[in-house]
């Protein structure tokens, strides 16, 4: 169940680059993003990714837009590095599971299970 889900970031580990996510993504204005690789694990389909910089309340729109990351899939997005709070939703915008102080950077990859 998402609402019971361990997240944990991996860092440096390198995947194949997939192909980018065909929708509205969460626009990040700073020009400079990294490739990260999410790794899905939880045993449901992720529909809705946020992130909100460490020590701050607020987040971001989704940043998967209309894409999704099957169960046992690994997409690739791409966001500002740096250390940010992660939190995911299923498709029901259940769970809210929320991995805190996630250091990305190039070559990231952050294993949902």
């Amino acid at each position: 169940m998402l609402a019971t889900v361990r997240l944990f970031a991996a860092s440096l580990l390198l995947f194949s680059s997939l192909a980018a996510c065909a929708s509205s993504p969460a626009v990040f204005t700073d020009g400079m993003t990294v490739p990260v690789s999410l790794v899905n694990r939880t045993g449901e389909t992720i529909c809705f990714l946020y992130l909100s910089p460490i020590n701050d309340d607020s987040w971001t729109g989704d940043v998967l837009g209309s894409a999704t990351v099957p169960e046992g899939a690994t997409r690739t997005i791409r966001v500002p590095p740096g250390n940010w709070d992660v939190r995911i939703e299923n498709c029901q915008h259940e769970g809210g599971s929320i991995l805190r102080g996630a250091r990305i950077a190039r070559g990231s990859a952050l294993v949902l299970q």
